[in-house]
């Protein structure tokens, strides 16, 4: 959506001119609208100044953006015991890093999302990098010997059955692995030495999802202190553009002054530029209503009748729906709606005269974003779990209570097909049988 048409195009007109453009009245989601419509092409840094306002641009991209463009580059998160967090920032940061290698000079849109400490972090050098990338398709011919070597010398850990990135298994002809290039890992059927099929599948249910023609696996890639390292800045291609709040608390730090050489946009001018050069926008906040619908009907309609174009983000069409009913019931306007998105914060464009609300304001709810290439892991058992009992450990069925662990077996169904199951062992010699897919 075009907000601001005339900021927006000397916005790109003084962008192609100058090494430094500088903005103002430029706020709220109101910015992501603007830098998604002059952004066109080439890779786009945007520096924001915590996790949490890079969360939220990341969202508020995902949205804007058509593609699959977006990438949130965090911190490694080497410091945190948790695993579940280590191994989303895993895999967002190596995602993001593998993107920028790819893009190179190429001139493909490609958005990445970051904050300071994130940038600070090294990584290692593009050749270390390059070396440990494997790229494996449907109809090569590898060994699993070979695959053996190859991921044990990249840090990958052998196990019984992958949960979490930075493992593999080897099953007769089955190899899983979850490679940090993606939050899901893959399995590969062999036949002999060449690879049959390539599917992503859920560690937690075992089942086969989407076909693969091609992957790449990619380590962690992080500093482990090892070997030679280098910084952000030193892959991004040439023509990168930096997009930044006013930089007033990191100006001076190593990791900006290491992108000198790049064009740059300030979303807020610095306290310390006077430039009269400024690009102004006209951003208002939308108003608070704390569900108070009345007043959302009443600031509907004298915005309607003023000429301005009004939008509703709201991600669940249930939501849609519920707004349009309160809506008609206090005799209110009703305004156009954008289902399946949603924007952090909303905001009244003056210039183009368009009012963008979004739903989590208008209910004064939380707002919750989804980060992409998120590791999620369900709170039921995985096999990995599952091989952890012994036999005659204690167990809880959800449905039939505390048991007896009997182990893994296989039993044919009434189609006579072989499967995998719990045995659950119970008093007076009742046993329960449960598919590992349940």
């Amino acid at each position: 959506m075009l907000i601001s048409s005339t900021s927006v195009r000397r916005l790109g007109e003084e962008l192609a001119k100058r090494k430094e453009v500088y903005c103002k009245g430029l706020f709220l989601s109101a910015r992501w609208f603007v830098v998604s419509e002059v952004a066109k092409s080439g890779t786009n840094v945007i520096i924001l100044p915590d996790r949490e306002s890079a969360e939220y641009c990341s969202s508020d991209l995902y949205g804007l953006v058509e593609g699959d463009v977006v990438f949130f580059l965090p911190d490694s998160g080497k410091a945190v015991e948790r695993s579940n967090y280590k191994s989303s920032s895993g895999v967002q940061r190596t995602s993001a890093i593998g993107k920028i290698l790819e893009a190179g000079d190429r001139r493909d849109r490609l958005f990445i999302v970051t904050y300071p400490e994130a940038l600070k972090e090294s990584i290692p050098s593009s050749s270390a990098i390059g070396g440990s990338m494997i790229k494996l398709k449907t109809g090569q011919e590898i060994s699993h010997g070979n695959i053996r070597e190859v991921l044990a010398s990249l840090g990958f850990e052998k196990v019984d059955f992958v949960s979490s990135p930075g493992q593999y298994s080897i099953r007769g002809s089955i190899v899983d692995i979850f490679s940090y290039s993606f939050n899901r890992p893959y399995r590969l059927s062999f036949f002999g030495d060449e690879i049959e099929k390539i599917h992503v599948f859920d560690c937690n249910t075992q089942l086969s999802g989407e076909e693969k023609e091609e992957i790449e696996i990619l380590p962690d890639l992080f500093d482990d202190g090892n070997g030679q390292v280098t910084s952000i800045a030193s892959i991004l291609p040439k023509d990168t553009v930096i997009w930044a709040d006013s930089s007033d608390m990191y100006r001076k730090e190593d990791f900006f002054k290491e992108l000198d050489g790049f064009r740059k946009v300030f979303l807020e001018v610095p306290l310390e530029v006077m430039n009269d050069n400024v690009i102004k926008f006209d951003i208002s906040p939308q108003p608070v209503f704390n569900k108070n619908f009345e007043l959302l009907s009443a600031d509907i309609r004298k915005n309607i009748e003023n000429g301005y174009k009004v939008f509703i983000f709201s991600e669940k069409n249930s939501q849609t729906e519920r707004l349009k009913s309160i809506l008609t019931e206090n005799k209110g306007l009703v305004p156009e709606f954008v289902s399946g998105k949603n924007i952090h914060s909303g905001f009244i464009d003056n210039e183009d005269r368009i009012c963008c609300y979004s739903d989590h304001e208008i209910f004064d709810r939380f707002h919750r974003v989804s980060i992409r290439r998120t590791v999620e892991k369900s709170e039921q058992l995985t096999l990995n779990d599952l091989t952890a009992f012994n036999i005659g450990d204690y167990v809880v069925h959800i449905d039939h209570g505390v048991g007896i662990f009997g182990g893994l077996v296989r039993m044919k169904d009434d189609k006579g097909r072989m499967h995998e199951v719990v045995k659950i062992m119970y008093k007076d010699g009742d046993v329960v049988f449960v598919s590992v897919h349940s």
